[in-house]
């Protein structure tokens, strides 16, 4: 998802601004450093976030390929007070209110890139 998303923003820079660089006498590599990386800096933080929150809520990978609980992830151990018999509630939602920390964090910080990702193509023109 992040290749496809990097990619069509990118493929969405005018191509003017690449030629205009080219005439001045511009390399490939400085157009790409000086001038795409700043231009694509909205579809890096979205990439960014989108990969945090998926790393994040991540549960069946880490539940198939890793053994040991040591190396769970958080939603693991949250899902540890649930069992087949009885269901610890309290220590349940103690570990919820936890586990969402982090991400309330993440997004408190991050709330206006967010926002203008999200409405970055509602409007045309």
């Amino acid at each position: 998802m992040a290749v496809y998303l990097a990619t069509e923003y990118i493929k969405g820079i005018p191509d003017e601004v690449v030629e205009s660089a080219r005439i001045d006498g511009a390399k490939y590599i400085r157009i790409f450093s000086l001038i795409i990386l700043p231009m694509a800096a909205p579809v890096a933080t979205t990439v960014a976030i989108l990969t945090t929150t998926g790393t994040w809520n991540e549960f069946m990978l880490i539940n198939v390929l890793i053994s040991s609980d040591r190396y769970k992830s958080l939603p693991h151990g949250i899902s540890s007070f649930s069992g087949s018999l009885a269901t610890d509630y309290g220590k349940q939602f103690a570990a919820l209110v936890i586990g969402m920390l982090p991400m309330l964090i993440f997004y408190l910080v991050f709330r206006k890139q967010i926002t203008k990702g999200v409405s970055t193509g509602a409007v045309k023109g």
